[in-house]
């Protein structure tokens, strides 16, 4: 009571604007509290078999959760099934913890958002990479006209405990009769000979980017192959696609139809002789400073996360305290964002064996 006694002294202290700024923060952190990530849950929820989403109420699940069936399969379901929310102990905390995973420029660790939010930071953790498993398909990148694209070159990592889904024989962390599996033996070689995880960056010219995850490989450039296979599907047509001169880039672009493709060489951007002032990469390049910046705090982020990672940038970029909900709800619409956060490993382990001579067999 002292204390509450003491903050109110210092606040009737406060110059009028002070104040004024005090209630503008306090009316913020209210609106966490009045928004209910089930009830978000509930006016979206779709069959995860069908997709319908009509339903009536078919009793209550062993912990009490209301159960539905869906009128046109048949199959039943609790209402955040599919979402970040489904499994979790803790619904009412999400909105508190999506506030605290976007609205920072300086990294939230585990254990400061398990402490604040009164969680186990183990499930702090599990939380984070659920994050961007639901961030992973929303909010695609819109371009209206013009973009910078340009490859991103990542070394790679396999940080943390290698457990049980890496080995054919298991029988314990650091065992000796633990067998390795083909992926493992892959990863060693990886780490040895220092290969990259390489990401295509798009940049629009209002400020907004996104990630494409390309593939592993040892050296060299990206492939013409592989940035075709990137870029096709992306609906391109009519725009304006800005790269470097690099010649599997030039080669790629002249295979999607309907692309306006510009180019410079990037000796000319060390030296300032640009034809033209607006054919350039220099937002990706400004926003790879950051990224480096902000990636540092991690000391290295595992292969296996990173496009959850890039993912976490890019909406902690986009975050604003006013918009808050619509961040929210962006984190519940994907009703594939469980299944995706639980198929994390084999999305890797597909991802990690692109490379058309790899030595991965099974």
């Amino acid at each position: 009571m002292k204390k509450y006694e003491a903050i109110l002294a210092k606040i009737a202290g406060l110059k009028p604007y002070q104040k004024r700024k005090l209630e503008d923060y306090v009316s913020k952190l209210a609106v966490i509290n009045s928004m209910d990530p089930q009830q978000l849950v509930d006016d979206e929820m779709v069959c995860r078999k069908c997709g319908e989403g009509h339903f009536v109420k078919n009793g209550r699940s062993p912990g009490g959760a209301q159960r539905y069936k869906c009128k046109h399969c048949g199959s039943t379901q609790c209402h955040d099934a599919n979402t970040p929310l489904y499994c979790l102990k803790y619904k009412d905390k999400w909105t508190d913890f999506v506030l605290l995973m976007l609205d920072s420029d300086v990294r939230k660790t585990c254990d400061s958002i398990g402490k604040e939010l009164e969680v186990d930071r183990k499930t702090a953790h599990a939380w984070r990479h659920k994050l961007g498993s639901s961030l992973a398909e929303v909010l695609p990148l819109e371009i209206e006209g013009e973009a910078e694209a340009d490859e991103v070159y990542f070394p790679f990592c396999v940080k943390g405990v290698v457990g049980q889904e890496k080995f054919d024989v298991w029988h314990g962390i650091g065992h000796p009769d633990n067998q390795e599996s083909a992926l493992r033996k892959l990863e060693k070689v990886q780490e040895a000979e220092s290969w990259q995880d390489i990401h295509l960056c798009l940049h629009n010219r209002d400020g907004d980017f996104d990630f494409h995850p390309i593939k592993i490989q040892k050296k060299g450039n990206v492939s013409e192959a592989d940035l075709t296979r990137i870029f096709k599907g992306m609906g391109l047509d009519g725009k304006t696609i800005i790269t470097d001169s690099e010649g599997s880039m030039k080669a790629c672009m002249k295979k999607i139809e309907g692309v306006n493709h510009l180019t410079f060489k990037s000796s000319e951007m060390k030296q300032g002789q640009l034809e033209s002032p607006n054919i350039h990469n220099n937002h990706i390049n400004g926003l790879m400073n950051m990224l480096r910046d902000w990636l540092r705090q991690f000391n290295g982020v595992s292969s296996k996360y990173l496009s959850n990672y890039l993912k976490w940038f890019r909406f902690a970029r986009l975050f604003s305290f006013e918009n808050l909900r619509g961040f929210v709800e962006n984190t519940l619409v994907d009703k594939g964002a469980y299944p995706r956060h639980r198929n994390t490993f084999e999305t890797y382990k597909n991802y990690n064996t692109l490379q058309p001579n790899h030595i991965f067999k099974e």
